[in-house]
């Protein structure tokens, strides 16, 4: 560091230009609180089936709940997902999506709607809270498109 400093001194002593330049862009560092590193698990994964689109998921207490009963929700209309209308979501475009990717995902490439069918060779899907602050990684395990049952096992996650 010592050195640099000389060298720019000495630069600036003949008459020579100088320019501090920062980082090129999209390379500086995360702030720690807006890091995916950050998130961690909320208690354990959760199974949970919805009968019909009378009930929607509660993402935040991970429960079955009648519909528009939620603050934040996973809900269903005929053979797609309705998300909420503060969040954000992703499709991964395999089998694999942690906290890390879900961020980069949302940031990246969100998405308004999901249909069953985009789920297919289980696909996993994120939604993320309005606040940034709780996100939760979604698989499908079954859904009828005829208005029956949709099953999906969650994993929710908290940026600490």
């Amino acid at each position: 560091m010592a050195r640099a400093l000389a060298a720019c001194a000495a630069a600036g002593a003949i008459g020579g230009g100088m320019y501090l330049l920062g980082p090129p862009p999209g390379t500086e560092p995360e702030s720690p609180a807006a890091s995916p590193a950050s998130y961690g698990r909320v208690g354990q994964e959760v199974t949970l089936t919805a009968p019909d689109d009378s009930y929607e998921f509660d993402l935040g207490t991970r429960k079955v709940v009648p519909a528009d009963t939620a603050r934040w929700y996973l809900a269903r209309d005929g053979s797609e997902f309705v998300l909420p209308e503060d969040g954000d979501a992703y499709v991964a475009d395999g089998g694999e999506l942690g906290p890390a990717d879900c961020v980069r995902g949302v940031d990246t490439e969100p998405v308004t709607r999901i249909a069953f069918a985009d789920l297919a060779d289980e696909r996993p899907f994120c939604i993320r809270g309005a606040d940034g602050r709780d996100l939760v990684v979604v698989w499908l395990l079954e859904a009828r498109a005829d208005g029956g049952p949709v099953t999906v096992l969650f994993e929710h996650y908290r940026r600490e």
